[in-house]
This record gives C-alpha cells, structure tokens and sequence, in this order.
C-alpha cells in the first residue's frame, strides 16, 4: 500500500500545480530537493527489490527460502533502507511540527510579546535544529542512494540470466541517483557560504539535473520490475524499453548540460512533463496492483475515494486556498516566465522522453494484463491453501519435491537412501516418505512430514536439504550424485511440460502427408537458460530430471481430473511412477504418500 500512497500524492499534488500554474508553484532550493529526492529514491529502491526477488523466484521458484539465492548484502541493504527511510520520515514531521507550532516563526514582530518568547520556542527556533533537520534529510538521500548502487551490484552477481528490463532498471536508476547525490553530496559541505560562492555552476547543474530526474524516473523504475513479472518479452518489447531508458537519461544528461530555468526560480511544469507524470501515475499504480492483488483491498478502495474527492476539492478555490495555506512554505508565488532558458536540444531531448516513457508503460501494461502474473508468484501458496486438505497445496510446497539421486552402482533400496538422508538431516527416517522411484534414472524423489504433535524445523528441511546434498556427510556422501539439483523446481517443470508437449506435437505433424509437413513449423517451446544452469548439461540427468517433472505434472493433472477418473488416474499414474517391480498392493499403499 505505501507504493500506491507515495503515487497518489505525486499525481494529487501535480494536480495542484496544474490548476494553480498562473499563481503559484513549488519553490526550488537544494533541500527540498534532497527532501523530496528521498521519497523519490525510496520508490527506486522499492522497484530493484521487486526485480531482484523476481529474478530469484524466475531461478528457483517461489518458497519458503528462495531468498538463499539473494548476495547476502541485500538484506543489509534492506535495513538501510528501513533505516534511511525512518530517518526520513522523523526529520519530515519534525519540521512539519515547527512550522505548525511556530507559525510565526517568519513574520515580524507585533508587539512586546512577540520579541520575549519563552525556551521552547527558542529551541524550535535555533538554527541547530534546523541544520540538524537538514542534516538528516540529506543522511537518509545518501542511505537510499548506497542501497541502489548495491542493489545493482546484486543484480549482476545474481544467478540467472539477466533480462533487458533489469539492465534498463539499472541504468534509469543509477540515471536517477547520481544527480541526488551530487546534491546531497553538497549539502554535506560544512565550508563557510563565502567559500562557495564561487562555484554555483556545478550546484545548479546538478539540481537541474535531479529536478528532471525526479519526474519520471521512479515510476519508469517500477514499471521496467514489474515488466518482468509475465515472465518473457518480445524483441519489439526490449527495443521500446532499451529506447525509454536511453532517452530519459539523455533528458536528465541535457538538463544538467543545460538547466531549464535561472537559479532557484519557482515554475510550474510543461504541460508535457505533467501529462506524462499523471499519465505514468495512473499507469504504475494499475500495473502493481494487477501484480500485487493482495493490494485490492478495501483499503484501496478508500484510498481511491479520498483521493478522488481531493482533486474534485483542488478544482474550487475555497478548498484550493486552503491546500495552498498548508503548503504555505513550499507552494509560493511563481517566478516570471523570463525566468525559464532557452534550450532548444534540452528541450527536444526532454519532449522525446516523456513520449517514450508513456509508450514504454503503455507496453508493460499490454504486456501485463494480457499474459498475467502467475498466480502465487509472489505470494506464497501455503498461506493461501493452508485450509485445504485435499493434498492440493503440498504439490507447491518445496518439502515434498526433494530429489535424491544416486552415483553409479550406489544403489540401494529406497528404505537405506530415506535412513541415509534422514541421517544427513538429523531428523527420524519415519518422517521422510517416498513419492516416487525411478531405478532406471537412478532417482528417487521423496517428502518431509513434519510430526502432528512436533514443531516446524525453524530451518525449512528443502533448506537443509539442499546443504546437505552440496556437502554430503556420512554414508550419504558416498551415495549421492552432488551435481544433481536437490529440489524440484516447479517452475522449471511448466517449462519440461510444455516442451514435452509440443515435441509430441510436431511428431505427429512429421507423420503427417509431405505437403502439409512443408506447409507448417512445427510448435516449440525451448528451455529456459536456468535449466542448465540448474539441471546441467548432462544427457542423464535432464532425463531424470525430466521423468520427476512428469511425475509432478501428472500429479497436478489428477487433482484437476473429472471427479468420476479421479481414482483411476491416480493409480495409473502411481503405477507408471514406481517403474520399479512393486506389487500391485504395494503400489496402492503408496498412493497414499503422493500428498
């Protein structure tokens, strides 16, 4: 929700510039901007954690401990954030505090009163506090700008291919921070004012620079993470989203080339640069909740009624004089046009950004609404099935997919190999069960019950598992194949299922007559690079791999089976996935253990 929020104030308070454009804007000075350019770093920050969890996810599939696969200084980086971010928002009420209780604190004198003011008001006064205030702002921007850089950083070092959104994520963030750290980085200058005088250039650049910055680039952040979320990309779509990057860091580039206006003018925005913000606005807040549905609440709902009746509000001046007596102090009259530079290069720069940045959200939220987000992406499907007892939800739990595969000529029968993972665990062999065995693919796939009476391992056991099986103790080290994945991933086997499938396909289209075979391209649908990163290159092991797929998918098929063949495909499918010389009654005792 606090996403959604930080958007309706952007696109409320643009709305109240537009409406007051001949009267008043918001002033421009280096604090405000290192205030503001914190909530501004806040929302990148928030888009790289959604592509960097997205692309753990995409590798490994959504679990309980997926977030092993994180570089371990993206939690670090996650309490920076929290922590800048608190920062922030403390020194923003204190100041705000201030001015409310000292609402005089500007004004001149009146009488005697005026001029004897007691302690307090002393203290909210002092010059210190507010150099401290200032202080803190321009802390909690310089937090938020080290998170991005290492946030970036984890994403190249992250396994997994890396897409063309998150290579554009990472330059139109970087694009973004580096002139708001130029001007926190100035803001730490504790040199005295006549020291400095002359060298306004750099300063005026680089706040030119953030002002353009800060206008569309978080939501073209959290629309390039979330662009991800469908899971593929078209060339086109790639093309679009590496040219609305490109432009918009050649717009912020020009602007610190060449500012717009003279100094610290007060100027209302183009109306080009208002549409695309609103425009965008509207367009990120859809695109996370259409990614997020536990967002569509009826707290949404409110949020969007409140919000709708304030910009109603903004359209009458009554109402409208009152938000600009709140704003008193950063909504002022404006500057005079002449105030405004000429720049005929910065401004063609500028205009060929913001049409790319709206037809490159318009792009993301094709592509969002028409393939959707996988449902349990991100959200874990346990909490969302915890009620059922139909054996549904341990199909998507990671405790019950665990591979176990033997080296050559280690084989024994299933009861040794659940003892010697069981010893590797340090848990009872009783807990560990066998979902399926397949001898000829030296393979045996098998899930953890925790005791009804006992308590959860506070480590997931797919975890431990996977420690386990990278670094084998005991008699498991001389049984277990170590380059062999330690877990099903669930993704992975959509993608074997719909590659076995329309393999079959094109078959059967080959049998076909000559002429039609010459007619048609037979469908395919290739594997994900993350397959051999995950499963290797061996011919063997995709075999295997393959064959627990095919268990996993015949499976799921049988829960969404007609009820009256329910029964009947689960014992063809427990009979074909024992491939071993199990009896008849043995098979049917282990169709019990598949959930």
């Amino acid at each position: 929700m606090q996403p959604l929020a930080y958007f309706a104030v952007r696109s409320l308070l643009g709305w109240l510039q537009w409406v007051e454009k001949a009267e008043h804007a918001f002033i421009s000075n280096p604090l405000l901007l290192v205030a503001a350019g914190a909530a501004h770093c806040w929302a990148v920050v928030y888009a790289l954690f959604i592509a960097i969890h997205t692309r753990a996810m995409r590798f490994e599939g959504y679990h309980e401990g997926y977030t092993e696969h994180l570089p371990f200084w993206v939690s670090w980086t996650e309490n920076l954030a929290v922590a800048s971010m608190g920062i922030w928002w403390a020194a923003g009420f204190s100041t705000a505090a201030i001015r409310i209780i000292d609402d005089d604190a500007r004004g001149l004198p009146m009488d005697g009163g005026d001029v004897q003011v007691n302690k307090f008001i002393r203290i909210l006064r002092s010059e210190r506090l507010h150099d401290g205030l200032a202080l803190a702002h321009t802390l909690s921007c310089i937090g938020l700008f080290i998170s991005i850089i290492l946030l970036c950083i984890a994403m190249g070092l992250m396994k997994g291919s890396v897409t063309a959104c998150e290579l554009c994520l990472c330059f139109v963030a970087l694009g973004f921070a580096a002139p708001h750290a130029l001007v926190a980085a100035r803001r730490l200058d504790f040199s005295p004012p006549k020291k400095t005088e002359d060298a306004p250039v750099a300063s005026a650049a680089a706040e030119a620079a953030a002002q353009e910055a800060a206008s569309v680039g978080p939501q073209l952040c959290v629309i390039l993470a979330l662009a991800d979320s469908p899971g593929h990309a078209y060339l086109w779509q790639n093309f679009v989203y590496f040219v609305a990057a490109i432009a918009y860091v050649a717009a912020v580039a020009a602007c610190g080339r060449s500012p717009p206006k003279v100094g610290n003018a007060a100027l209302p925005p183009q109306t080009g640069e208002f549409v695309t913000c609103l425009v965008l606005d509207v367009v990120t807040s859809i695109a996370l909740v259409v990614c997020f549905p536990h967002l569509n609440t009826w707290h949404l709902w409110a949020l969007t009624a409140v919000l709708a009746g304030l910009f109603a509000a903004t359209w009458f001046e009554g109402w409208r004089d009152l938000m600009i007596d709140l704003l008193d102090p950063l909504f002022v009259v404006r500057s005079d046009t002449d105030k405004a530079l000429p720049g005929k290069q910065r401004e063609t720069l500028r205009r060929c950004s913001w049409v790319c940045c709206i037809v490159c959200g318009a792009v993301a939220m094709w592509d969002i609404m028409l393939h959707p987000v996988q449902e349990g992406l991100f959200e874990l499907p346990s909490d969302i099935m915890q009620g059922l007892d139909d054996g549904l939800a341990d199909l998507w739990d990671q405790n019950t997919m665990l591979l176990l595969r033997w080296k050559p000529g280690e084989g024994r029968d299933e009861t040794a190999l659940l003892w010697a993972a069981a010893e590797s665990l340090g848990t009872e062999a009783l807990s560990l069960k066998k979902q399926a065995l397949f001898e000829e693919h030296r393979l045996l796939l098998f899930k953890y019950e925790a005791p009804k009476d006992g308590q959860r391992p506070a480590t997931p056991i797919h975890t431990k598992w996977k420690t386990s099986a990278s670094s084998p103790q005991g008699d498991l080290a001389k049984i277990i194949d170590t380059s062999f994945p330690a877990v099903l991933n669930v993704t992975l086997c959509l993608h074997v299922h719909a590659h076995t499938e329309l393999a079959k396909v094109g078959q059967s289209g080959e049998k076909g007559s000559s002429e039609e075979a010459e007619s048609t391209t037979p469908p395919s649908h290739p594997l994900p690079e993350e397959f051999s990163e995950i499963v290797g290159p061996s011919t063997d092991a995709r075999e295997a791999y393959f064959a627990g797929c095919k268990w996993w998918t015949d499976t799921l098929d049988s829960f969404y089976g007609h009820p009256d063949n329910m029964t009947e495909l689960d014992d063809e499918h427990h009979s074909s996935a024992d491939s071993a010389d199990l009896p008849t009654a043995d098979a049917d005792a282990e169709g019990s253990d598949l959930a």
